[in-house]
């Protein structure tokens, strides 16, 4: 298990988090919108007792209550800053009531937390300056907490802020984080031609957790795209965004998976070679994170092993960031093939993992 951040269009009483938070303010009342939702859910005079025995919470503070009708077990009230420019502390404040919520929850030992965009609302803050302060107050706390695990959820109404919540996670390099969606990359569906088989195998929940998380590419070398909508998985070749894979999950681990067979989209056509294929896949997608540099290596040898059947020289120059990863991960695949390899240097100033691989034939 990981922790995750998600961001869901929806009410957020209807969340069924170990807690959820409210948007209160310094008196704790109830009020309008997120606040008088959560109280009405809750049961109303019982909210208004419980929080009628701290009577008052700073901004920027947090306090616990018990979730009372609602799903979530407990409901942590923290009050969020009023916007005013920007320069009266509203930052620090906005990202201490996030941060004291969530030592709250894990004092309570919960595993999952659902959120409000604090202070967005009549509270007047920006969208996106909340989207910015909310995930570098969330993405502090996990980094701060790394053992302990935390699904973070976001619930908010309307599609465009959901939107623009997922852009700041990505923006703030925390999309590892974050479920992928069909939206998050190009896609194509699957075409009419296909061919089907059953994979039998049986999944940890642990390997399934990292199957849901789906992966968005991150570098050139990063092959693939694949997200799950339900119980079924679709992957995509990240440079056309052709859908070679599609794996509906069973029960009884019998998983129906459909290849594509459109000849100007995928050149397999042996359904044994793509049973061998999807299963070593499968193998580096289950676990976190993903190793999308290795899965490139171990394609890219491959490759070069059936071009080189008859041993020609061949000559595969990679170009790191970081040499000695390269080299490291090179030795572990070419073993003792008779392949002439050597590494240099690229240096890149926006990833340290960015490749790029020249295939001379001599």
């Amino acid at each position: 298990m990981r922790s995750t951040f998600e961001i869901r269009k929806t009410n957020i009483v209807d969340l069924d988090t170990d807690a959820i938070v409210n948007a209160a303010n310094e008196s704790l009342a109830a009020g309008g919108g997120v606040c008088g939702a959560i109280f009405q859910a809750a049961g109303y005079q019982k909210m208004q007792e419980a929080c009628g025995t701290f009577g008052h919470c700073n901004t920027g503070e947090a306090v616990l209550t018990p979730g009372f009708d609602l799903k979530a077990k407990f409901v942590i009230h923290a009050v969020g800053p009023v916007w005013i420019d920007g320069e009266h502390g509203e930052p620090e404040k906005l990202r201490s009531a996030y941060k004291k919520a969530l030592n709250l929850a894990r004092i309570k030992h919960c595993r999952s937390v659902g959120f409000p965009l604090i202070s967005a609302g009549i509270y007047g803050y920006p969208i996106k300056r909340a989207w910015a302060d909310a995930v570098s107050a969330c993405t502090e706390y996990l980094r701060t907490n790394r053992n302990d695990v935390m699904k973070i959820v976001f619930a908010v109404l309307d599609e465009g802020v959901r939107q623009a919540g997922r852009e700041a996670v990505r923006r703030a390099g925390a999309g590892a984080l974050m479920p992928a969606e069909p939206g998050d990359w190009k896609t194509m569906p699957m075409p009419a031609e296909t061919e089907s088989f059953l994979l039998t195998r049986s999944f940890r929940e642990d390997e399934m957790d990292a199957l849901r998380l789906g992966h968005v590419p991150e570098a050139m070398e990063d092959k693939w795209f694949w997200y799950m909508e339900e119980s079924t998985l679709r992957a995509h070749r990240s440079w056309t965004g052709h859908m070679i894979y599609r794996i509906d999950f069973r029960a009884d681990n019998r998983h129906l998976v459909t290849v594509n067979r459109d000849p100007e989209q995928y050149g397999c056509t042996d359904i044994e070679e793509d049973r061998a294929v999807l299963g070593k896949l499968l193998d580096r997608w289950t676990k976190l994170p993903y190793d999308y540099y290795g899965q490139w290596l171990a394609e890219t040898y491959d490759s070069l092993k059936k071009a080189g059947g008859e041993r020609r020289g061949l000559m595969l120059r990679f170009c790191a960031y970081r040499r000695s990863q390269a080299d490291c991960c090179f030795r572990k695949y070419v073993k003792n093939d008779e392949i002439n390899a050597s590494s240099h240097l690229f240096s890149s100033n926006k990833r340290s993992h960015f490749f790029k691989t020249f295939l001379t034939f001599s």
